[in-house]
């Protein structure tokens, strides 16, 4: 076992701490949902009426990590990738096993699933301060100990 592997849960327990279970000072929760149209597509009518519109698989994320909005030294040298009102999330822990063997964190296809057909659209959902549906704009994951995603508000949002 790396020592990176053996480190990973650690910064998991310290991120822990800044959620509801202790200092309560992360109030804001992600929510990845994989959306499948049963219509085969955004808005479509269900093939009959009894079916549902939509069927959602949702991952929740702990509410330990933390959410800001960009600042505008980042906007200004992001070359265009970012926009005022992007959120940062992060960082979140990668995956890894501990030593009882459970698993922890989260791996890059957790947090960026790909759509395998027509018809399936990937959401994030902020619930708390910034609330609302929101589009990756881009997933960080070069750091060793902790990935970040920019997220953008989507214009269909309520």
């Amino acid at each position: 076992m790396s020592l990176r592997t053996r480190v990973l849960p650690v910064f998991e327990r310290l991120r822990a701490l800044a959620g509801p279970a202790r200092f309560d000072i992360r109030t804001t929760r992600l929510a990845v949902v994989t959306r499948t149209w049963t219509g085969g597509c955004r808005d479509a009518d269900p093939p009959t009426p009894a079916t549902p519109r939509y069927v959602d698989v949702v991952l929740d994320l702990p509410p330990i990590y933390e959410m800001k909005q960009l600042a505008t030294r980042d906007i200004a040298s992001s070359g265009g990738l970012y926009e005022m009102g992007d959120v940062k999330v992060g960082p979140i822990t990668p995956r890894f096993t501990r030593t009882d063997g459970t698993i922890g964190g989260f791996t890059e296809a957790d947090l960026k699933p790909t759509p395998t057909a027509n018809g399936i659209e990937v959401l994030y959902v902020l619930i708390g301060a910034h609330a609302g549906e929101y589009q990756l704009v881009e997933l960080r994951s070069l750091r060793p100990f902790g990935y970040e995603l920019v997220l953008r508000r989507r214009e269909t949002t309520p």
